[in-house]
């Protein structure tokens, strides 16, 4: 699986500090044989993180992009809306299960906002910006992001071979006992 880490630090963009959690996502994924295609550091600005997101999805760089940081409640934090803002299909459950599996331990995680989702062929999940944490909550939602990329890779195969059985145009008459116009599925 591609994988697309992308880092939401003005900070680290500027390179006025270390990037210390992208090692660590690559390490937890390495472990599953998950390739890392791309780790690109962005500022804390919703429209570059939007059109990053986008372009990474829409060009097919990645099937799995991951955001670190951006999540929690400062002004500059703004991943949560870029991502919401490019996704076909929000997935809010994997960030629920993260915030309730960090506040067992971290009362103050119930003040991350971080969320999921699906762009075309790509899933993307936003993880907070600590390394500790980072890796505990990457652990504990792999085995159903693993899960969600094999459905949407299963889901486009399914489309594309019906699109290869059936044509790319549906007839309106075969669905709705209509005249014969096309009606297109995509």
């Amino acid at each position: 699986m591609k994988v697309a880490i992308v880092s939401a630090d003005t900070m680290i963009y500027r390179k006025q500090k270390d990037d210390t959690c992208s090692p660590i996502v690559r390490r937890v994924l390495d472990q599953v044989s998950f390739k890392t295609e791309l780790v690109q550091p962005v500022p804390n600005d919703r429209e570059v993180i939007r059109k990053i997101l986008a372009k990474i999805a829409d060009a097919q760089m990645a099937d799995l992009i991951l955001t670190i940081g951006g999540i929690g409640c400062r002004e500059e934090d703004c991943v949560p809306e870029a991502t919401k803002a490019v996704v076909d299909k929000e997935i809010p459950g994997i960030g629920e299960s993260m915030r309730l599996f960090m506040t067992r331990t971290r009362k103050r995680a119930m003040l991350t906002r971080g969320t999921a989702g699906i762009r075309g062929k790509s899933l993307i999940v936003n993880l907070p910006g600590s390394p500790k944490i980072i890796k505990e909550c990457l652990e504990y939602v792999l085995p159903e992001i693993v899960y969600a990329t094999e459905t949407q890779s299963v889901n486009m195969m399914m489309l594309r071979s019906r699109q290869t059985d059936e044509g790319d145009v549906y007839r309106t008459q075969r669905i709705f006992g209509g005249t014969g116009i096309p009606y297109s599925i995509i």
